[in-house]
């Protein structure tokens, strides 16, 4: 039985769609969280509230490619965020992704934008706009969250954004540092 997240403002905080795809588990860090892509239900409701696509029918084959993007996305990111080297298997299995629905499941745009067509076109959507990340890196810094791993562009005036969300972790960290010095 599938424990389907409703899908809600507060998945989509990273400034980039890549960057929210990559954050579809509960957590990162310290340890994996819940999957929130576990149905393929749960994958139609994110790129029905993204924008994408609505009212599509997917496969599981659909489903397991978009968890090996987000997978691929992760590994890039994490080298990316440290200012290592991309790693190119991961950047060429983002390109094998890209480029597996080319054919009628995606329409790009002269900007470089892609907007999928089919089911199956919302992988290669996504993984182009990965690849538009990793290699024209954005002015604003990719970061993750210090408490639950999830990537955003820090988008603050001095670059030193350390949550996911105020909403979230950083009201979660603020009040465990409060707890800690005020028995």
């Amino acid at each position: 039985m599938s424990t389907t997240a409703p899908w809600n403002d507060d998945h989509f905080i990273a400034g980039d769609l890549a960057l929210d795809f990559a954050n579809t588990v509960y957590r990162r860090t310290p340890d994996l969280g819940r999957d929130l892509l576990d149905s393929t239900d749960a994958l139609a409701g994110w790129l029905d509230h993204a924008g994408l696509l609505s009212s599509v029918d997917l496969d599981d084959s659909t489903l397991d490619e978009a968890r090996e993007l987000r997978g691929l996305l992760w590994r890039i990111l994490d080298e990316q965020k440290d200012g290592r080297a991309l790693p190119t298997e991961a950047l060429a299995g983002l390109f094998g992704v890209a480029r597996h629905h080319l054919d009628g499941g995606v329409a790009v745009a002269a900007d470089g934008s892609a907007t999928p067509l089919t089911a199956k076109g919302a992988c290669s959507a996504l993984a182009i706009q990965g690849i538009r990340l990793a290699l024209s890196p954005h002015a604003r810094p990719v970061r993750t969250c210090d408490r639950c791993g999830w990537f955003f562009l820090d988008t603050s005036r001095g670059r030193r954004r350390r949550w996911c969300s105020m909403q979230t972790c950083g009201n979660q960290a603020k009040a465990a540092r409060y707890r800690s010095t005020h028995p």
